[in-house]
């Protein structure tokens, strides 16, 4: 993208009295210009050979690669012994061999010695017993050699025997297992072996994709997760009486829920109030699943284009459940429906008795705001108190904390900002890991959205902001551009990635307009669906909308941490000729204004200041009203509240 500098800057520079009797002058006081925003070689390059473009789209000739899992998982929940099995077809739909593949072993994270960035439970990691590759089992060791594999923490380096060609797939097999800890890093484990919430358990084939082949960085613990699409069929084993909840749908019902169960899961289907699929006290008189083969029981799923799989398992947790009444995906002209699952124990989190009530809503919402309804099955919320304090979103799944104790709202919240992320990273594929704030920020955006439908009001929007302006004014922040994995301690991985980008998307729809603001935010959401969209392809959408270059606002903000700071710095007035107004900059960042002024005779004048103005290098604007028009009583700069401003006290005169 290359910045352009409208003509409109001179214009503002010595424009002359209007009909409303204001007039504006500039000094020489010069303030920084943001620089263009260069899009990275890999980027271009991506541009170049027709994968990207530079308009926001996905090119013509873009491409993901693709995996098929055959899972098995056998968990012993008295001992958090998990063991398994995995045969992945692999299908190379890039237009390069694969000499070698990466894969994640997320669970290393917990194994002795291994890189991290926080104190961690340590279990042992995952136990390889069988690695093959096109049915030739592989030997850990050099990959020089020829066919084997490296473990080097939490990521494995496999060389098969031939290279995978374009167009061809691998078929990997391993068996494997490991002890679940506790606490994995807040996002998965136990809550006294009653309650499992299974995560990032089997060996996974990282993202290959066409901007920097393989992207596998190690798992430490803070930055979040890289994943391409595929499809699942999984086998589950747990003890009889343990029911199961996963990603995907269930395929054999039959085999492991009573007949009551079922009955009570076809209702909530089509319903729009809680039905008690299992209480307590089902749970406890064994009414809620079948006797199983020996004392254990095994649940089989099948999952389409969903970028993980994760499931849910306890003898405990009752289970709530309703439907979400969605737009047509199906194309019957006909509204559809989807589960709402809510697995909770009423000692742990009475507030979860509205649960229910709560995914459906945002279900509902978001399907309708973001115009991309919700394309699976189910949507299930797992109490996880002991394992979690916020939540933490899986496909079709998340695990929330108890939230005992706090008010109401402070679950729903939780629950609208999880299951907003189905939309992005889940079915967006943003790279969680490089860029937090893709998926985080719009997450946050979205969950306020939906705040303020379900509990009207508030400006959930402005509140949101003041944690991003707080940590500005105290010169905390750093950049969004930022990975994960390497922000200082403090605020700024949190500001970075939630309520700034947030902020930001609430700002720039006031520039743009409402309505061209979201035709850019559901274009991005619809075209990047099951694919990989960078900060650039962000950018070049809402640019592509927007009809102009916004080169100041993305450098400005995305990857510096510059901030406004507005001042209506004093009124002066002459004897006989105009008052003065004058307003300043004092922060770094530019952004388009509108000044109130208010004078004695009651006439409230609005002048604006466009960005190119700031753009020239401004730092003040000096707005001239004709003695005429009275003395100056008052002088608001944004009226309106739209500009992320670090210090309103500011921009009133007379202060206070």
């Amino acid at each position: 993208m290359v910045w352009h500098r409208s003509g409109l800057v001179m214009l503002v520079a010595w424009m002359v009295l209007d009909a409303g009797g204001v007039a504006a002058q500039t000094n020489g006081a010069q303030g920084p210009v943001p620089a263009p925003v260069v899009a990275p070689r890999f980027f271009q390059s991506a541009v170049d050979r027709g994968w990207r473009t530079n308009d926001g789209h996905p090119g013509a000739s873009y491409w993901t690669n693709w995996a098929h899992y055959d899972l098995t998982g056998r968990l012993d929940p008295a001992t958090a012994r998990l063991e398994g099995t995995a045969r992945i077809q692999y299908y190379n739909r890039s237009p390069v061999p694969l000499r070698v593949i990466s894969l994640h072993l997320y669970q290393n994270l917990h194994k002795e010695g291994v890189e991290r960035n926080s104190a961690e439970e340590i279990t042992g990691g995952v136990e390889l017993r069988r690695v093959a590759a096109d049915s030739l089992d592989l030997e850990e060791g050099s990959l020089r050699a020829g066919p084997g594999y490296q473990v080097n923490g939490t990521v494995m380096t496999l060389r098969p025997a031939e290279p995978v060609a374009p167009g061809d797939t691998l078929t990997l097999e391993f068996e494997w297992a490991s002890t679940l800890p506790q606490n994995g890093s807040g996002r998965m484990g136990y809550s006294k072996k009653e309650v499992y919430l299974v995560g990032y358990w089997f060996p996974k084939v990282a993202v290959f994709d066409d901007l920097r082949g393989w992207d596998a960085p190690p798992y430490l613990s803070n930055a979040e997760f890289y994943e391409d699409f595929g499809d699942y069929d999984v086998s589950l084993s747990v003890p009889t009486g343990w029911t199961v909840m996963a990603t995907g749908t269930l395929e054999n019902g039959e085999d492991v829920y009573t007949p009551q169960t079922l009955e009570r899961m076809a209702q909530a289907a089509t319903s729009d109030e809680r039905v008690e699929v299992a209480t307590a006290a089902d749970l406890r008189a064994g009414r809620v699943t079948t006797s199983g083969s020996d004392g254990w029981l095994t649940y089989r799923f099948q999952a389409d284009s969903v970028r993980d799989f994760t499931w849910t398992t306890s003898n405990v947790q009752r289970w709530d459940a309703t439907s979400a009444l969605v737009p047509d995906r199906d194309g019957d002209g006909a509204e559809d429906r989807v589960v709402i699952n809510s697995f909770w124990r009423e000692d742990r989190a009475p507030l979860w008795e509205d649960q229910w009530k709560y995914g459906k809503e945002a279900i509902e919402y978001h399907s309708r705001y973001t115009g991309l309804v919700y394309p699976w099955p189910h949507m299930t919320s797992v109490e996880g108190e002991d394992i979690i304090g916020g939540g933490m979103e899986f496909p079709m799944l998340t695990l929330i904390g108890g939230y005992e104790g706090a008010e109401p709202q402070a679950l729903f919240n939780v629950t609208a900002h999880e299951l907003a992320h189905m939309w992005i990273p889940m079915i967006v594929g943003s790279n969680e890991n490089r860029h937090a704030w893709m998926d985080e920020g719009s997450t946050t955006f979205l969950e306020d959205m939906s705040r303020m439908e379900y509990w009207p009001g508030v400006d959930h929007h402005r509140l949101e902001a003041q944690d991003y302006l707080q940590v500005a004014a105290a010169g905390a922040e750093q950049s969004m551009m930022r990975a994960g994995d390497w922000y200082e301690p403090g605020p700024g991985y949190g500001t970075a990635s939630y309520s700034k980008p947030a902020t930001l998307m609430v700002a720039l729809r006031d520039i743009l307009g409402k309505d061209t603001w979201e035709q850019a935010y559901r274009a991005f959401i619809s075209e990047w669906a099951y694919k990989h969209p960078t900060p650039w392809d962000f950018f070049n959408t809402f640019e592509r909308f927007a009809g102009r270059d916004l080169d100041w606002f993305w450098t400005s903000f995305y990857f510096e941490t510059w901030a406004v700071d507005f001042d209506a710095a004093g009124v002066t007035a002459t004897t006989g000729g105009p008052t003065v107004v004058r307003v300043q900059n004092r922060g770094l960042a530019p952004f388009p204004l509108t000044v109130r002024i208010t004078t004695a005779n009651g006439t409230a004048q609005d002048r604006t200041v466009p960005v190119e103005y700031w753009l020239d290098g401004h730092r003040e604007m000096l707005f001239e009203v004709p003695a005429a028009s009275g003395p100056v009583t008052r002088v608001e700069v944004d009226p309106a509240g739209i500009v992320p401003d670090i210090d309103r006290s500011n921009n009133f005169w007379p202060r206070g």
